[in-house]
């Protein structure tokens, strides 16, 4: 099972980002395992916009919703099920910024069985980064 990590970044005024990261596996015979991929960040209205989706992934994962504020330092650890579907919606709302697309968007990735969000994924993931978020975008978008 893959590993993510949902990271809290503190801003001003007692506003926060959240970052997700990807955490790699522990190769065999190495001591440590390598430093976890940053896969996407959110912050202002956009994150605002999404966050009945993560409040859904981290009670899917066990924590508390409340939790999540800008003083949190630990991070929350999620499920592959969970951090596969955060990092479409990190990776295709972390350019946009019509509140109606992003909604749409977000309304779709939540929709989405785990088979078809991790093979879009792996689309992101292994390559065709650009065209698969646009052609996320351009099916979920409207």
């Amino acid at each position: 099972m893959q590993e993510f990590q949902l990271r809290v970044v503190p801003l001003s005024n007692n506003d926060f980002a959240l970052e997700l990261y990807q955490c790699a596996y522990k190769k065999a015979g190495a001591k440590k395992r390598p430093a976890a991929k940053r896969i996407g960040r959110l912050k202002g209205k956009t994150l605002v916009q999404v966050r009945q989706a993560i409040y859904q992934a981290l009670k899917a994962n066990n924590y508390d919703p409340q939790t999540l504020s800008y003083r949190r330092q630990s991070p929350y650890v999620l499920t592959e099920a969970s951090g596969v579907s955060l990092a479409l919606l990190f990776q295709t709302l972390q350019p946009l910024s019509k509140l109606e697309r992003i909604a749409n968007i977000t309304d779709g990735i939540v929709a989405m069985s785990d088979e078809e969000a991790h093979y879009w994924f792996a689309k992101v993931s292994n390559g065709k980064k650009r065209t698969a978020l646009k052609a996320m975008r351009v099916l979920l978008g409207d």
